[in-house]
């Protein structure tokens, strides 16, 4: 590939200088109040962790892209851009399942998963989607040199795996979350801060799942392009798909986490759970993995349970339902 300036450029069109700096200087503003919000206000330091990581993920791609764009005959900045911003959505997603897993710790009565493990099995879904992404990430970007189409081929086909898998992963997540507000509004527990815990989710889950549908539609139509012209596609040619349906949209995503923090909303203490009773106070447990049943490696392999539905083995097999016990008030109340 060419252009005016560059004896060689791999990319596809003219890209923005301004957009990577912008966007750049967006994330790292909204990195530091996570980093507050999480760290100092409110002590949710796991989740901090993960949401900081991922912003850092994400700016990193933006200075790589922002240098790239000056240098566009550097593969090797090409292509750590074309990774890092690939990757960057799918560490943000880890942050929600983190959530929805505190969510099910706060109402154990209704989670059907012991929501210790709503956070590993995602994320282990969440390691693939990220090891085929970067896979096909790589690959891809060291097929923009001319006769590579083999290679490319391949690259578009761990891409497309990638995306379709991480459509079923948030598909499934949406799912638990209506099955929860299902099971909160039937019971009368449709309380104000999970109300406003399951819309965040809601908005936040169909944010990726926008950008999925985008990045699939990239892939394919990629895919179908012949291989004299590896860059045929229109989203390859219209810098705006990417920063409307990728980069601001979850921007996006991670300022609704920064306008509605998970710690205002739920205890960070696993232990502490929702009265099912009054649906107003909160009690101290044991916490839900140390009520399971089944031990910790059955846990991991077959989170749902499926060989106790199976050998059709009642609730009351698996789990010390603690929550039908008399335990301690919590000493802070949830604002």
């Amino acid at each position: 590939m060419t252009d005016s300036t560059d004896k060689v450029s791999f990319y596809p069109l003219s890209p923005s200088k301004v957009l990577p700096a912008v966007f750049g200087a967006l994330n790292f503003l909204l990195l530091l109040t996570h980093i507050f919000l999480s760290f100092i206000r409110y002590k949710w330091n796991h989740f901090g962790f993960m949401i900081s990581w991922a912003c850092i993920v994400w700016i990193a791609g933006f200075v790589c892209r922002e240098v790239s764009v000056f240098y566009k005959d550097n593969l090797s900045l090409y292509i750590a851009q074309y990774i890092l911003i690939l990757a960057g959505p799918v560490v943000y997603a880890a942050a929600e399942y983190f959530i929805l897993g505190r969510l099910l710790a706060y109402l154990p009565y209704h989670t059907p998963i012991n929501p210790g493990r709503v956070l590993s099995t995602f994320l282990l879904l969440s390691g693939a989607v990220e090891g085929l992404t970067a896979g096909g990430a790589s690959t891809l970007a060291n097929s923009a040199d001319e006769g590579k189409s083999d290679l490319r081929n391949s690259g578009l086909n761990l891409i497309k795996a990638a995306l379709i898998l991480q459509l079923v992963v948030e598909g499934s997540f949406l799912s638990m979350v209506v099955m929860v507000e299902r099971r909160c509004r039937k019971a009368g527990h449709f309380i104000a801060r999970i109300r406003t815990v399951c819309y965040v989710l809601y908005v936040t889950s169909s944010m990726v799942l926008v950008r999925c549908i985008f990045r699939a539609v990239q892939g394919f139509q990629e895919a179908a392009c012949p291989i004299d012209n590896p860059s045929c596609s229109v989203t390859d040619h219209a810098e705006w798909f990417l920063w409307v349906f990728e980069v601001a949209n979850i921007t996006v995503f991670s300022l609704i986490l920064v306008l509605f923090p998970p710690g205002r909303y739920l205890p960070r203490d696993p232990k502490i759970y929702l009265d099912p009773v009054d649906g107003q106070t909160e009690r101290i447990g044991p916490g839900f993995s140390k009520a399971m049943r089944r031990n910790f490696f059955a846990t991991v392999v077959d989170p749902f349970d499926c060989v106790g539905m199976i050998r059709r083995k009642n609730r009351e097999e698996q789990v010390d339902k603690y929550w039908e016990k008399e335990n301690p008030v919590a000493a802070v109340k949830q604002t």
